[in-house]
């Protein structure tokens, strides 16, 4: 019958000694099978001790982590709502620039309109003023 079992390997053994043995060559915790006490002596109770203690500070990191998650999912979704509302106000900026580019577009046709209309009154205008235009406009009002 097997006495002591490890608790962190598949090591097994029937007497003390060699349990005690391998809990001080790999700091495991042997524990008797049949209500024997821990194998490892003083570096087995204070492999116990450690144990609890880390289950301790495992539990504490853990609560600790899980309230940090809590306040960061209520600023991820404040942060959420935030890019929501800039995101309207960016399509809306975009719709009013795309007007704009329109109505710029608009006037950039006009104008050349206008100074393609400007170069022929000016044109126009030299001609009068030349003698043959200066001539043929008297012409016209002759009766």
């Amino acid at each position: 019958m097997t006495r002591y079992q490890c608790g962190s390997c598949s090591y097994q053994s029937d007497h003390l000694g060699e349990a005690q043995q391998h809990s001080h060559q790999t700091g495991h915790v042997c524990i008797g099978e049949d209500g024997a006490g821990p194998a490892g002596g003083k570096f087995g109770k204070v492999g116990v001790v450690i144990k609890v203690g880390a289950s301790v500070l495992a539990a504490t990191t853990i609560g600790i982590l899980a309230w940090k998650h809590t306040g960061l999912q209520e600023d991820y979704e404040e942060l959420q709502t935030k890019h929501e509302g800039l995101q309207e106000e960016h399509e809306e900026l975009q719709t009013k620039h795309e007007g704009l580019l329109s109505m710029a577009a608009g006037l950039v046709v006009q104008w050349a309109e206008s100074t393609a209309e400007n170069e022929s009154l000016k044109s126009e205008n030299e001609y009068l003023k030349s003698a043959t235009g200066a001539s043929k406009t008297l012409k016209s009002y002759d009766c």
